[in-house]
């Protein structure tokens, strides 16, 4: 049974081929390199908090492994810069994308509600990976916005809406996305408060027919 969690991590395997696309074109020495790899590195361990799910839930779990669990495994191991030759593995996720889009057409069609809430997980999480890849970018040289971990705990003070003000854009297109951010968290809250409540008041509403 497809669940809210499945959909988001298919949805986050297409995203992650296209963010590592954009690796070939970067400086492996750059800020925004590392930046990246910071974040595939936690969406790798997104993909393997679902292997291992995956795994579990099986009742025959030697046969999915040995027909697509594997190809779940590879796509899912974080790539080392020491070893260099690894990064074929990288080939493996354009693979799961094959099976995540006939997941993702199945879960749409028959869960409307739920498909709505990962769309919009997804969406919140596709905007806080771009914007901070972007102010880092464009605030790298001019700002105080210098390195990766510093678009990091930009980013996540922003989208927490808290704003220590030790960390901020000083330009008109990184205060346009700090704006963008700042709404991004604002929905992504909100979203997940009203899942919650969904949840609750299903179980509530289970609890009375039941008795």
């Amino acid at each position: 049974m497809l669940t809210v969690t499945k959909l988001i991590v298919a949805l986050l395997s297409i995203f992650s081929i296209i963010l590592l696309s954009f690796t070939f074109f970067i400086d492996q020495d750059s800020e925004l390199y590392r930046l990246i790899h910071y974040y595939d590195f936690g969406l790798c361990m997104i993909f393997l908090y679902d292997f291992f799910v995956q795994l579990y839930k099986r009742k025959k779990r030697w046969q999915y492994f040995y027909t697509y669990g594997w190809l779940d495994l590879l796509s899912s191991l974080p790539v080392i810069d020491q070893f260099r030759y690894v990064r074929v593995l990288r080939i493996f996720r354009i693979l799961r994308i094959v099976k995540s889009i006939n997941r993702l057409y199945k879960f749409i069609i028959t869960n409307k509600k739920a498909s709505l809430y990962g769309l919009i997980v997804f969406v919140s999480t596709i905007t806080l990976i771009l914007s901070s890849t972007f102010v880092l970018y464009i605030e790298k040289d001019v700002g105080n916005i210098q390195t990766a971990e510093d678009a990091l705990w930009w980013s996540y003070i922003t989208i927490t809406t808290v704003g220590y003000g030790d960390y901020y854009p000083v330009t008109n297109p990184g205060e346009l996305v700090a704006s963008i951010l700042i709404l991004n968290g604002i929905a992504i809250f909100g979203t997940i408060v009203s899942y919650i409540t969904d949840k609750v008041n299903t179980i509530k509403k289970r609890s009375s027919i039941g008795e």
